[in-house]
């Protein structure tokens, strides 16, 4: 690192990656407008949810008892875990959220172009294609796409060219080249977003077969890779526990399905407005590459093994591949996958490596300065083609105005055919929501919207998913809550105060699911057999459910309290204390090594 920073061509690049950063972020921080998108409200719910945790010290890990309409809808303990409460540490140091979203865009763009950087110059790639390509890679939507739309997959790409690092190292088949950094980089994307976690695993996979077949150490070297899985496991261990929990013993609402998976694969068409368009840029490189593996395939047997990978994983994010077969074949893909287009990111990553590659195998080879220089301007003018085209995208969901029935590119919740489906309430604006979003009261925008996070509820109808889940939200939840009073206590649970005026089945605006405790005027209530739910008392000591999980509960005439609290299984305490431990002796160890590789080599 020392000797990199003493190299002034490192410095100028990093000057001009930044000059590009402070370039995407000047449309947003000179509108002071906070840009909202399809998953924002999802996401900011339980980021919310994280913030007030640590404001007020008191942490509940499964129950979101400030997000969600404080319903303890368990979300975040499966959902990136670790990510929503360091996200949430931004919002509680911030407390505003614009400065939430400019921070919070500024690193996923910084550490998305650094990592693509060092990537390239880790390849011996030359400054000035490393840059343009930094460029490139951190102006397409798959990183974009948080900044217009929150969506949580572009974690898992900032993390990408670091994943291809270490991807790299398992093609020599040395076992002194898997470091444990395969581990931290799978525990850290299980701890963000686990379906980027899946797809990079995928794309190990190839390499590690290639190397596991090169190798001359081959049971040392798979048992190295075997320990990073443990290790992995173990850094990640908190997830699988809360995941074991949660859906072995409670069936869920999935995320929605798409029933028709090609429409949301890559689409080799220009514009570069959605997440499904490859755009022009990536006409090009892919065509460009193409065509040199074609004509150069035994120059660079490293850049053909990238290619080919690159060329897999875009068949496998286009529409070239039959994904509606493979959507009746595995109904999982549907609800899990649900796009197709989410695993172009990987594509894009080795594909514009091996662009790169080849562009720069060009550049050596030649003599002829002229040629070399158009070389440059070439890769140059994608970079600056990239940067635009970025810039165009946030700028048109920033833009976006309800009265002209606009509706951005990334489909986003300012979109018009959104609106008829109860999105908001009548009285909510877009003036009136950009107000709420720059108002102290973090909450206040979170309470415009109607449209509910249904995503793991509990299923309760004994059959498949539950039919008007919105209806049932709005009417169990959303409507419901202004006649109780919540207070969360310090033991992360939730006291519910009401009065009722006769003895009377109530219902509470929250959640039960199995460990779900419940506790009314003191005494622990056990979950009632009879799932039909009845207008008066029969059964004290009892309470139903909804078949979304709504809690039912037999309450006294005059004043009621009703304690909501989460019982997590030992296994999961437990796994958690080691999860932190074995982080904590990661990282201290690796800073160790980084210093003394520093200061003291």
């Amino acid at each position: 690192m020392k000797q990199a920073l003493k190299d002034k061509r490192n410095l100028v690049s990093l000057a001009v990656i930044f000059a590009a950063i402070l370039m995407m972020l000047s449309l947003q921080f000179f509108s002071k407008n906070v840009i909202i998108g399809y998953d924002t409200f999802f996401h900011f719910n339980r980021i919310y949810d994280a913030a007030m945790q640590i404001q007020h010290h008191n942490f509940s890990y499964f129950m979101s008892n400030y997000g969600y309409h404080q319903s303890g809808q368990i979300v975040s303990a499966v959902y990136g875990p670790y990510m929503t409460y360091a996200l949430g540490f931004i919002l509680f140091l911030t407390h505003s959220w614009f400065w939430f979203e400019m921070i919070v865009d500024f690193i996923i763009l910084t550490v998305s172009a650094l990592g693509a950087y060092m990537l390239f110059r880790w390849l011996k790639i030359n400054h000035t294609l490393a840059v343009s390509g930094a460029i490139i890679y951190m102006s397409q939507n798959f990183i974009t796409y948080w900044i217009t739309s929150s969506a949580f997959l572009d974690w898992g790409a900032m993390i990408l060219p670091y994943s291809v690092m270490v991807a790299l190292d398992l093609l020599y088949g040395s076992p002194k080249k898997v470091h444990y950094t395969l581990a931290i980089v799978v525990a850290l994307l299980l701890e963000m977003h686990v379906l980027s976690a899946v797809i990079t695993i995928v794309m190990f996979l190839p390499f590690f077969l290639i190397g596991f077949t090169r190798s001359h150490e081959k049971l040392k070297y798979f048992i190295k890779v075997c320990l990073n899985a443990v290790l992995a496991t173990i850094l990640s261990a908190n997830y699988f526990a809360a995941f074991y929990d949660v859906f072995l013993h409670n069936k869920l609402i999935p995320p929605f399905s798409i029933e028709n998976l090609s429409r949301g694969a890559m689409k080799f068409v220009r514009p570069n407005l959605t997440q499904s368009e490859v755009g022009v840029v990536f006409m090009i490189i892919i065509v460009a590459q193409v065509a040199f593996i074609i004509f150069n395939f035994k120059r660079s047997r490293l850049n053909l093994g990238i290619t080919m990978i690159g060329l897999l994983f875009f068949i496998l994010s286009s529409q070239y591949f039959p994904w509606d077969q493979a959507g009746h074949i595995f109904p999982f893909f549907q609800d899990f996958l649900q796009f197709p287009s989410r695993f172009f990111s990987f594509a894009a990553m080795l594909i514009l490596t091996g662009f790169l590659m080849s562009l720069n195998q060009f550049i050596d080879s030649t003599n002829y300065h002229p040629l070399k220089y158009s070389y440059y301007a070439f890769v140059v003018l994608l970079a600056i083609m990239a940067l635009m085209l970025g810039m165009k995208n946030i700028k048109i969901q920033m833009v976006n105005d309800w009265e002209l029935n606009n509706q951005p590119p990334q489909v986003g919740v300012y979109a018009g055919h959104l609106r008829p489906y109860g999105y908001y309430p009548e009285g909510v604006t877009q003036t009136k929501l950009k107000d709420d979003f720059k108002s102290r009261d973090l909450s206040k925008p979170l309470n415009d919207v109607i449209r509910s996070v249904t995503d793991y509820l509990p299923n309760e109808s004994g059959g498949p998913t539950p039919g008007h889940l919105q209806h049932k939200y709005r009417h169990q939840i959303t409507y419901n809550n202004h006649r109780y009073h919540k207070q969360v206590l310090d033991n992360g649970s939730v006291d519910v105060t009401w009065n009722s005026r006769q003895a009377v089945t109530a219902r509470i605006p929250m959640f039960a699911y199995n460990d779900t405790v419940l506790k009314l005027n003191g005494k622990t209530l056990q979950k009632s057999d009879d799932s039909t739910i009845k207008k008066h008392v029969l059964h004290h000591g009892k309470y139903q459910v909804s078949d979304i999980g709504g809690i039912y509960v037999p309450a006294k005439q005059g004043n009621n309290k009703l304690n909501v609290s989460y019982q997590a299984p030992w296994y999961f305490t437990l796994s958690l204390i080691c999860s932190v431990i074995a982080w904590i002796a990661v990282l201290g160890y690796e800073l160790v090594r980084k210093v003394r590789k520093t200061f003291f080599s």
